[in-house]
């Protein structure tokens, strides 16, 4: 009953003193000082950590030894000696459970008292109104086998009876950096620190080297600099709207019911439970609209992601991940019915005490990024997003090619000519018994073999022999037009639009091969919930090929062409981009179908890639 009157009276003091006006803050006491006011339990740790430990000194006051050990003041309002004295000890152990640092992986380091600097304790005890006056320094060392990445501090240095929350000043500093690190942590909450062990810069490096030092580590960190932040990117695209979420599992417990048996781990068992609890949460509400209608979310991936960077390069294999510093990945993909977003509008309106604001990265078409806040504190009309599609991002129309061939060749009839040699040889017959039918002869057939082979006196008739074709360079232009067609059917968003265009400059047997894979490859992109776009398709060589007599050749007045194109695409998430290159080696086979020119068959004869990079959104 005593220990419990004495919190409940410093509780009332300090609430009493705050509302005269006293504002609580870190309280630190030098020796012989005075007392100061400050929320109950406030505890100091600075940590050093070098590459295979972490130490850290924990100040705290004798006042937390009544409130965590359960020391009570005698008859003249003194606590003994003795009991200071078990109280400083028994606290290593309280602390040893109540201030954890866990790994990149959330698993708990192993921590162990290496230095106790108690206060001065008379013999006759200390008055328990004093117990402000004095304070004792706890070291804690954490080891680890190789150079930390992560490390995520954790308190819980609190009391369930306790109805203002204790708090912890913690400081970090790294061995060998100019690494400073500062955070207030409640109870139960944590905090997560990245290192990076190679060579820093020298003091005098210059101020480009310095900036290409810090975008080597934006590069680094993929851009996420803060694992207890919300972060939100929202891709306007003109065939869908894409919100992707990156929530602390700490955070998300504050506004949904996590269940799992692990305090400190949820399981990979337990995270379809967890996705199901999400969609619900997020389902029916922060309403998006897509040319003027109602458009419900697409659930892409609800991921659990660790501190390993590389979780978000490609989409991670399953794992159980901490509580302390997991986070879900959240991706809600909003499509129109008719697979053309022409504006759209999106609105947030939960918020929550842990999640007051949502700092948003909007990618609007290819190039366009910009900062927009969801915010409790803005007017309902500021927190809704809006946009319009620009006319030249919308999808364009693949119209067909027109069989339109030249005219075929033409054949020069020389009715003179040939009039005069069958003259001449009638000549020859009927003067057979003259002596002057050879010269006349010869006369009538010379010039009559004369004005054979010169254009005079004749007619011109299509050549039966020679059919018409296209030349080289527009059976180029017709195997470059169909071959970007087929890449612009990626541009639809639905299964219908997709096979449509597609048919408008395929046809046969290569349409269903196509149609097959470009399902797969955007199926598989929504799995992965990435963005992907085809950002150009460039020629290094368009050259028709000669007629052969080979089995697989086009027929009359199809042609093939050896092709050689580049493609240039990105697929990006989380606000980085994958960029690809690739080279391509092939042979397009093209034919008409119903007036039109098709691509019938493609064959790929060889492919490379030519560059690759992650590189990261900027403003």
């Amino acid at each position: 009953m005593i220990r419990s009157a004495l919190r409940l009276l410093v509780c009332l003091i300090w609430l009493l003193s705050n509302c005269e006006g006293a504002v609580p803050g870190p309280a630190r006491v030098a020796a012989g000082g005075g007392s100061m006011r400050h929320p109950i339990s406030i505890t100091e740790a600075s940590m050093f950590v070098t590459k295979t430990t972490a130490r850290t000194r924990l100040q705290m006051f004798a006042e937390d030894l009544v409130l965590f050990q359960g020391l009570e003041p005698d008859a003249a309002d003194r606590i003994s000696a003795a009991d200071l004295r078990r109280g400083l000890e028994d606290h290593k152990a309280f602390l040893l459970e109540k201030f954890v640092i866990r790994d990149a992986r959330g698993e708990r380091l192993t921590g162990r008292i290496t230095d106790l600097k108690p206060f001065e304790i008379p013999e006759n005890g200390i008055p328990s109104t004093d117990m402000m006056k004095h304070s004792a320094v706890y070291e804690i060392e954490h080891s680890f086998e190789s150079p930390p990445e992560f490390l995520t501090i954790q308190q819980d240095i609190a009391d369930e009876n306790f109805i203002i929350p204790s708090e912890m000043s913690l400081h970090v500093h790294q061995s060998g950096t100019a690494l400073n690190f500062a955070e207030r942590l409640l109870p139960g909450a944590s905090t997560t620190v990245r290192f990076d062990w190679e060579a820093p810069l020298s003091e005098d490096a210059s101020d480009s080297e310095w900036e290409l030092w810090f975008e080597k580590q934006r590069e680094k960190t993929l851009g996420i600099t803060s694992y207890s932040s919300v972060y939100s990117f929202v891709y306007l695209e003109p065939t869908e709207v894409r919100h992707e979420l990156l929530i602390p599992l700490a955070t998300l417990g504050t506004m949904i019911q996590l269940r799992h048996q692990d305090p400190s781990f949820v399981e990979v068992s337990e995270q379809e439970a967890i996705r199901q609890d999400v969609e619900k949460w997020l389902g029916g509400q922060n309403p998006v609209l897509i040319n003027g209608r109602a458009v419900a979310p697409k659930f892409s991936r609800i991921d659990f992601y660790s501190l390993n960077l590389s979780d978000f390069a490609t989409q991670a294999e399953p794992r159980r991940v901490s509580m302390a510093s997991g986070r879900v990945g959240v991706i809600m993909t909003y499509q129109p019915e008719d697979g053309i977003v022409r504006d759209a509008s999106l609105t947030w309106n939960q918020f929550y005490s842990s999640m007051t604001k949502i700092p948003a990265v909007v990618i609007a078409g290819p190039e366009r990024v910009e900062r927009f806040e969801f915010s409790r504190f803005n007017k309902p009309a500021e927190n809704t997003l809006t946009w319009a599609c620009p006319q030249e991002l919308l999808p364009q129309v693949v119209r067909p090619v027109a069989v339109q061939l030249p005219e075929p060749p033409r054949l020069h009839v020389p009715i003179l000519g040939a009039g005069l040699l069958i003259v001449a040889t009638l000549t020859v017959w009927l003067l057979r018994d003259r002596n002057y039918r050879w010269p006349v002869s010869a006369l009538c057939g010379g010039v009559g073999l004369l004005l054979v082979f010169v254009p005079v006196a004749g007619v011109e008739i299509a050549d039966p022999w020679r059919k018409p074709e296209l030349s080289g360079e527009s059976a180029s232009e017709v195997a470059r037009t169909l071959h970007r067609g087929m890449y612009r059917a990626l541009d639809f968003g639905s299964e219908d639009r997709v096979f449509d265009v597609l048919s408008t400059t395929v046809d046969g047997p290569l349409l269903e091969q196509l149609y097959v894979q470009l399902m797969d490859s955007l199926r598989v992109r929504e799995q992965g919930g990435a963005a992907a776009r085809i950002r150009s398709v460039d020629y290094e060589l368009t050259e028709l090929q000669p007629r052969s007599s080979a089995g697989d050749e086009a027929a009359w007045p199809g042609f093939s062409c050896r092709v050689r194109w580049l493609v240039a695409g990105t697929v990006e998430h989380w606000g980085h981009v994958h960029e690809r290159q690739n080279l391509f080696d092939g042979r397009l086979t093209v034919e008409p179908r119903d007036g039109a020119w098709k691509i019938t068959r493609m064959d790929i004869l060889g492919q490379e890639q030519k560059s690759a990079r992650t590189t990261l959104r900027k403003f």
